[in-house]
């Protein structure tokens, strides 16, 4: 009975152990993007980007994974890729446009915040700040206002508890959506390129 009970024990530490290493909820950092698997996240899923009016060639946002060989942080040039976005928000009437990841009904329940590497282009221009949205299964969504861009990289963070605080969403169990979106009431500068890298969840 005793050695019954012993094996039943082990099984279930082993089938914990790999339900963890499987799902990437289990993992301290999460890495949303490197950019260094093509056209897709980390998590093999669709990126790309999206116009709420697609009609309407005046504005838009486009992407592009492109070699930097020098500069970011904590990365060697042998696998150094970065997502440069280009967007447009300069037209006569309202503007919404952006960049998004797909989520697959990501939990993000454990983690405390979401971060990035980040810098604007110097020679085209950049808006200082935008907003990053999260959207759930339920189709409740938050936004939180990223300030402070400059054109060097820097480190970016924002608490999740932010998106909490803010909109209609409080169910982060189940994740269907990350956007970087640029409207005509929040940007500063209505059209410009950012450079994006490395976007990531963290327990702590």
């Amino acid at each position: 009975m005793g050695n019954k009970i012993s094996r039943l024990c082990f099984a279930l530490v082993f089938l914990s152990a790999a339900l963890a290493l499987n799902n990437p909820a289990f993992a301290k950092d999460l890495i949303l993007a490197s950019f260094e698997t093509a056209d897709k996240s980390d998590l093999g899923t669709e990126m790309g980007t999206w116009s709420s009016n697609p009609l309407d060639s005046s504005q838009g946002t486009t992407m592009k994974i492109i070699p930097m060989y020098y500069g970011v942080p904590g990365k060697n040039a042998a696998d150094n890729h970065v997502v440069k976005i280009t967007y447009d928000v300069a037209t006569t009437g309202a503007a919404l446009n952006g960049f998004y990841i797909m989520l697959n009904k990501l939990d993000l329940t454990p983690y405390k915040k979401m971060s990035m590497m980040i810098k604007g282009d110097v020679d085209y221009g950049f808006t200082t700040k935008f907003k990053v949205t999260l959207t759930n299964s339920g189709g409740q969504r938050s936004s939180y206002v990223l300030k402070g861009i400059t054109g060097d990289w820097q480190l970016v963070s924002i608490p999740m508890q932010g998106f909490r605080a803010s909109g209609t969403m409080r169910d982060m169990g189940s994740m269907l959506e990350m956007d970087i979106t640029f409207d005509d009431m929040t940007v500063d500068n209505k059209n410009g390129v950012l450079y994006v890298d490395e976007i990531k969840f963290s327990t702590d």
